[in-house]
């Protein structure tokens, strides 16, 4: 006759037995699928790569084809143990509105998150200010928005604050205008006051870093021009307005 002590090592053994090979392949399924789907995400970068473009948030490309992968692992999983979510759901209650309570930042952060990379309102690389932040977007994850700021610095921003934010940038086109202002001392002479406005239109043709237009047809047409601001407490005052491409933008303000 069995013992209770025999029944319950029976028993411990049978739940080791139905359910280890189960948890082994659960895991399995998380490992593979998250190594799958950042092969997925490598294959489509060098397919849009050999087409002659680029990813513009291949990292957040890479994130949500990983998420997309273990969500179906996940749901494999669950079909694998036979578990019915339903009950488990109706129980929560109390508990439920709790737990929500809990996670109401991060799941606001997270469908931020959603929008700002569905609406492709901040993409990777991009150079703005959010919140009085500046620098230029390292990736967009689920939860935040990082940015390396112009001194080096990384700054994470929960993606409820960037998607509710005024967002400038710095860059949306293939060049940027400049807006300089020029002061001349009244000790010129009045010849040479007049000539001020041809050098200056003259400097703004003859500069190299000065982007003058279109380098094809889809880039911007764009103006350099000066203007005369008025006359000040020590100087006849000037503006030039001049377009540099992006990587020109410091040495062109330099050379100016």
């Amino acid at each position: 006759m069995a013992t209770p002590t025999s029944l319950i090592h029976g028993i411990e053994n049978s739940i080791l037995i139905y359910y280890l090979p189960r948890v082994l392949v659960a895991i399995g399924i998380l490992i593979a699928a998250n190594y799958l789907g950042a092969f997925v995400a490598k294959l489509i970068n060098h397919a849009v790569k050999r087409a002659g473009k680029g990813l513009r948030a291949p990292n957040t490309t890479k994130l949500l084809i990983k998420s997309l992968f273990v969500f179906i692992a996940i749901m494999i999983i669950i079909g694998e143990f036979d578990i019915n979510l339903w009950p488990l759901l109706t129980s929560l209650g109390v508990a439920g509105i709790i737990i929500g309570l809990a996670l109401q930042a991060p799941l606001g952060n997270f469908f931020s998150g959603l929008m700002v990379i569905l609406t492709d309102a901040v993409n990777e690389g991009d150079s703005l200010d959010v919140n009085g932040m500046s620098g230029t977007v390292h990736a967009v994850k689920f939860n935040h928005t990082i940015i390396d700021t112009w001194d080096g610095k990384r700054i994470h921003i929960p993606n409820s604050s960037v998607w509710s934010s005024n967002i400038t940038k710095y860059w949306p086109k293939l060049a940027r205008r400049i807006d300089m202002p020029i002061g001349v001392p009244y000790s010129l002479k009045p010849e040479q006051l007049e000539a001020v406005p041809e050098l200056l239109k003259k400097l703004l043709q003859e500069e190299p870093l000065v982007y003058k237009g279109p380098l094809s047809d889809e880039d911007p047409v764009v103006t350099n021009y000066v203007t005369f601001d008025g006359f000040g407490s020590s100087s006849v005052n000037f503006s030039i307005h001049f377009w540099v491409l992006r990587n020109d933008y410091f040495d062109a303000q330099i050379a100016m």
